[in-house]
């Protein structure tokens, strides 16, 4: 038998996939584990979250809900507020609250075309926002969504996990500096946070649904709300929905008249006219 070094053949450390296929596969690899991980890691601390007592939520949020009752406002402005905390106290009734929980609303009379919920069931509803609804059922759809976001402990929850997530993404800038492969792994590290925010939102949708319709017997000014919020900020049509804190506003009025048709609910009924205190000033009875 005999023996003999044969030299290799040129091909043979040659991949049979592309260089940059494999590179691409190793790319989309590390992202997709960043964020899984970093979805994991937002979902534990969320759940955590949204378990601390409420009294110790409300504590913690003490300085948010000083700051809006310190602030003078005008009788109008006094009016307003009060008229949306007889409001709200009417959806939080018809939700229930548990008895752990309550939420104080305020006015803020800025042009800004929104309403919040924050740590400790503090609401804040805008004048930008009020001054472009019409009837007193979408002043109530937005109450109760707001709302729904205190009883379903979505603050804290969010809380929790831009906290867990911000842990992350400072690592990951510490190590990759703003290369654009930074960006792309804090990009990939947000991704999650973005759809607990949607999921967040439905879920507070179909909630603060049920109680409208427990007050006023049907879902009308339910959509009103929407469109209102979206041609506040137009070119939504354009927009990625993977992209959005908050679905897109065909896709929540369409999953709303779903629900309404699904438990019977009528979809529209006899409008309420907004109070005089809410409505814009100078505007006519």
């Amino acid at each position: 038998m005999r023996l003999e070094n044969r030299a290799p053949e040129e091909t043979v450390n040659y991949a049979d996939e592309h260089p940059l296929k494999e590179f691409a596969l190793l790319v989309i690899g590390v992202l997709g584990a960043i964020a899984l991980g970093a979805a994991l890691l937002g979902f534990f601390a969320g759940e955590l979250a949204a378990r601390v007592p409420f009294a110790t939520e409300r504590e913690y949020a003490r300085g948010i809900a000083e700051r809006f009752e310190q602030a003078k406002l005008t009788p109008a402005q006094r009016e307003t507020r009060d008229a949306l905390r007889a409001l709200a106290a009417k959806l939080a009734a018809a939700m229930p609250l548990p008895p752990e929980i309550s939420v104080s609303t305020h006015y803020a009379d800025e042009p800004t075309v929104n309403a919040m919920a924050t740590l400790g069931g503090q609401l804040v509803f805008y004048r930008g926002l009020l001054h472009k609804l019409e009837s007193e059922e979408a002043v109530a759809m937005v109450l109760a969504h707001e709302i729904a976001h205190v009883r379903l402990r979505h603050p804290a929850a969010a809380m929790g996990r831009g906290v867990a997530v911000g842990l992350v993404l400072s690592a990951v800038s510490i190590g990759a500096g703003r290369s654009l492969g930074g960006e792309a792994v804090q990009r990939a590290a947000v991704l999650p946070l973005l759809k607990y925010s949607r999921d967040q939102e439905r879920d507070a949708d179909q909630l603060a649904l049920g109680a409208l319709v427990g007050v006023y017997g049907h879902a009308g000014g339910a959509a009103e709300v929407f469109k209102a919020l979206a041609a506040a900020v137009p070119g939504e049509g354009a927009r990625l929905a993977i992209l959005q804190t908050h679905p897109l506003t065909e896709e929540r009025i369409a999953r709303l008249q779903a629900l309404a048709r699904e438990r019977g609910w009528p979809l529209d009924g006899p409008r309420t006219p907004l109070p005089p205190a809410l409505r814009p000033a100078g505007a006519g009875g």
